[in-house]
């Protein structure tokens, strides 16, 4: 279904400039205000103009009276005009299709649309049908496929039937993924669990549909939803660099809200082998991989990004009564000595933690820098741990997220670039034991351990601003 353009019709608008908006009449003297923020792009020479160019830009319907996150949604819709001016186009004109969207030319490519139908607030086939597949038809692109999630495993089995078998064979591929970090980690883990290097690493084209959108907030396109549409038409391919999080052989995929337990290894490889998972945003234990697994419910998703402080809220102040647990385990990891010129391996004197989590990017959301010092795709891990405190200075302490990452300050906060991380869990119940990776959730058996390195090559691209 395509999207209803209010204002597609033979007429020429006109224009005002005021601020940061563009005041629009034509002969019939119908108005519309767009907010220069909200255009996506120019395009030149409409074919029912000489001369003339359409405008792209992205309306905005009222949040219903449900006040559902569902109804205040984006949808595009154009505008045409006679001429524009210099300011405007030098901004936003698009005279042709960018070659990471062209099926034909001098090489063979590919192009995929996968829609996470369950990430975040569910609104991936939303903004397929009204903001996407529109913009993708304005450029005459009609020569891609599109794949709907219908189970956890969808993108895992689409990479090892298809885009693996593309890239190792010399085909060109672009990937539109309408999800949040979860939908890039099942791309991640399993290109990187294969065995062979691609010869052409597909790129990444992504729009954020996730709750949190770690890695789009990064690398600055989830700050407003037409930054990921302008990155698609005027973005940079860059390699996307990765950890690997190794485990004790008991470990397993937390599945199913909380109620299924999945094999982490790969039937296809050497199942002697220690499981072994591989992210591009984050690892954690203790409160924030707790919150994060705990909020996976339907009644907490509907909360969007929300729902992290209200289950942060629960782990904090226990409705049973109960204290905040203090988790406890071994913490030895490895970082730069410039002193020696190499590696020193250091172990946490303390064995009880409460925040423990180690990132390749700064940002966990939009205004929630975890990492202030991170670059986005750098290739750095960066540690952020605290031990057990009150749970009001907890709170505090992690609101300092919010004001650029003041919260790495704090005399109780450990943060430090690092190479290498071990855990050694001694947790009885396994609730404990629960390790975020990019928002999966694995669960390691007792006694058991995991161990994170930053990995040795990138078999990705993502599509990033052309200014990052």
């Amino acid at each position: 279904m395509m999207a209803l353009n209010r204002f597609q019709t033979n007429d020429c608008f006109y224009y005002n400039t005021t601020d940061n908006y563009i005041q629009c009449h034509d002969s019939r003297q119908r108005e519309i205000r767009i907010a220069t923020d909200d255009i996506v792009c120019i395009i030149p020479k409409h074919e029912t103009i000489g001369n003339g160019y359409t405008m792209l830009f992205l309306g905005r319907r009222p949040r219903g009276a449900s006040g559902d996150l569902q109804d205040d949604c984006e949808r595009l819709e154009s505008v045409l005009f006679s001429s524009l001016p210099p300011e405007l186009l030098s901004l936003h004109l698009c005279e042709s299709v960018p070659c990471h969207l062209q099926t034909c030319g001098c090489e063979t490519r590919e192009v995929h649309v996968i829609l996470s139908t369950l990430s975040g607030t569910g609104r991936a086939k939303h903004i397929y049908h009204h903001v996407l597949q529109p913009l993708l038809r304005h450029f005459g692109l009609t020569d891609y496929d599109v794949h709907e999630t219908d189970s956890p495993y969808t993108i895992t089995d689409l990479c090892r039937s298809r885009f693996i078998l593309n890239a190792e064979s010399g085909v060109a591929q672009t990937i539109i993924l309408l999800s949040g970090d979860g939908g890039l980690t099942d791309i991640v883990d399993t290109f990187h669990t294969a065995l062979k290097t691609p010869s052409y690493p597909p790129t990444i084209a992504l729009i954020p549909a996730g709750t949190g959108n770690a890695m789009a907030s990064s690398v600055g396109i989830a700050s407003r939803p037409v930054s990921a549409l302008v990155t698609l038409l005027r973005g940079t391919p860059k390699p996307i660099p990765v950890f690997s999080a190794t485990f004790s052989p008991g470990a397993q995929y937390i599945t199913g809200k909380g109620r299924s337990r999945a094999h982490i290894a790969d039937k296809s490889t050497n199942e002697s082998l220690p499981p072994r998972i591989y992210g591009a945003v984050v690892i954690s234990w203790g409160m924030h991989a707790a919150l994060v697994a705990d909020s996976d419910t339907v009644e907490y998703r509907r909360f969007g990004a929300d729902r992290f402080k209200m289950a942060a809220k629960e782990l904090l102040f226990p409705s049973g009564g109960a204290e905040t647990h203090k988790y406890t385990g071994t913490v030895t990891f490895t970082r730069g000595d410039s002193q020696n010129e190499g590696e020193r391996v250091e172990t946490m004197e303390t064995r009880e933690h409460m925040y423990l989590l180690v990132t390749l990017v700064p940002r966990l959301e939009e205004t929630f820098v975890i990492s202030p010092e991170s670059k986005p795709l750098d290739g750095c891990l960066r540690m952020v741990h605290f031990g057990p405190l009150p749970p009001q200075h907890a709170m505090q302490l992690m609101s300092h997220a919010y004001r650029e990452g003041q919260h790495v300050k704090e005399d109780q906060v450990y943060y430090s670039e690092i190479t290498r991380l071990r855990i050694d869990f001694d947790e009885k119940d396994e609730k404990w034991r629960r390790v975020c990776i990019d928002g999966k959730i694995v669960v390691v058996e007792e006694e058991g351990w995991v161990e994170v390195n930053t990995g040795n090559r990138c078999a990705l691209n993502l599509l990033v601003p052309s200014d990052m």
